[in-house]
Order: structure tokens, then sequence, then C-alpha cells
């Protein structure tokens, strides 16, 4: 079952049509797999962009006091 299908099954059930119990478990199953592969996805990127942040500040620091060094000379 792809995340379209299982919206479908979701959404039926939440209009109380007629859904099996298993069939709406897998669908349940197969939108928080989803969520979780975005969410780690995101996490990684938030990682990924903390660091790059970390670096820029640890190279501004130095750049800066590399000039201040240079204009004290």
């Amino acid at each position: 079952m792809d995340l379209k299908q299982a919206e479908a099954v979701i959404e039926r059930h939440e209009n109380g049509d007629m859904v099996y119990e298993q069939e709406y478990i897998d669908a349940l199953e197969v939108v928080n797999e989803h969520l979780t592969k975005h969410s780690s996805y995101w996490k990684a990127e938030a990682l990924a962009a903390r660091t790059a942040l970390k670096f820029a500040q640890m190279y501004s620091r130095k750049s800066l006091s590399d000039w201040k060094e240079n204009e004290n000379e």
C-alpha cells in the first residue's frame, strides 16, 4: 500500500465507511513510516545546517581576529 492509498483508507474510515480493521491498521503504519522518514530527513538537514553555521562562526571569528592582528601591526 502506498501513501495515497493509505490516505484514502483513513479518510473512508473517518467518514464512517466500512473499512477492514487490518486495512486501517496497515494504512496507519504506512503513514507513520512516511512521517518517520520525513522527520529523520529534516533532523539530518537541521544538523547539517547547525554544523555549517558553527564552521561559519568559527571561520568568521578567526578571520576577524587575523584582521585585527594585521591592523595592529
